[in-house]
């Protein structure tokens, strides 16, 4: 290949090099109007940032500061939280349990105690009972807190610690709460114990658990109590 191929023209070459000033002389105008001088980079996502922070940290004051309306209908408002800690010592760690348990299941803004459901009848075994299950832990979203495969992380349960359905535990005895960060017991996971989870999930929180389960009243009906049990103790191995 002769050396003509790589000689170019006096004028292209010099059209060349004033497009790339151009282009440079652009590029330097908008870093300039961009970034201020005297302006460090990142100030403004910083000052965003930072005044989003405070609103939340102002609303959090709020919070704390107590007499906000919580319900309109109802006149209901927070109260501070210097009396509301003085209103649970006063209640004592048994009626403040009793009386955050009768809220969990609270429906319609009523209380509805859970009726006895019983299993005795029921074949926990039958493949179409536990297939019904295994339908709706996926959407009822049990599968997010409780891990059913050593493969599949369930993320949300690892953040608040929720018992795993792995192994052999079916029949087993564990350490639980009686009431959220009440005393400690043993108890073990049965039917009697599942239905009572499910129904009332503040009755039993499993020891080290950083929350109990959140469980909205009537997300499941009776039957369906029945088929996510049957599906669980399936996973028992």
């Amino acid at each position: 290949m002769s050396d003509d191929y790589f000689n170019h023209d006096s004028e292209g070459s010099g059209f060349f090099s004033l497009i790339l000033l151009l282009v440079f002389m652009l590029g330097g105008f908008v870093v300039a109007r961009v970034y201020e001088p005297g302006q460090p980079v990142g100030a403004v996502a910083e000052k965003t940032r930072l005044g989003k922070r405070d609103k939340i940290d102002e609303a959090a004051e709020l919070k704390l500061v107590g007499n906000q309306v919580v319900n309109k209908e109802k006149g209901f408002v927070s109260l501070p939280i210097e009396s509301a800690l003085i209103k649970m010592a006063e209640h004592g760690k048994e009626k403040t349990r009793d009386e955050l348990i009768k809220r969990s299941i609270v429906k319609d803004g009523k209380y509805e105690a859970p009726k006895e459901l019983d299993a005795s009848a029921v074949n926990l075994g039958d493949p179409a009972l536990v297939a019904q299950g295994k339908t709706l832990f996926m959407t009822k979203t049990c599968f997010t807190c409780h891990q059913t495969d050593p493969a599949v992380p369930a993320p949300a349960g690892m953040a608040i610690k929720a018992p795993q359905f792995i192994g052999d535990f079916w029949g087993k005895e564990r350490e639980v709460h009686i009431g959220f960060q009440g005393p400690i017991e043993k108890a073990v996971l049965n039917e009697e114990y599942f239905i009572e989870s499910v129904t009332k999930p503040m009755a039993k929180v499993s020891k080290g658990a950083l929350a109990p389960m959140v469980l909205a009243p009537g997300l499941v009906n009776d039957e369906e109590v029945l088929a996510l049990m049957a599906y669980v103790k399936s996973l028992s191995k």
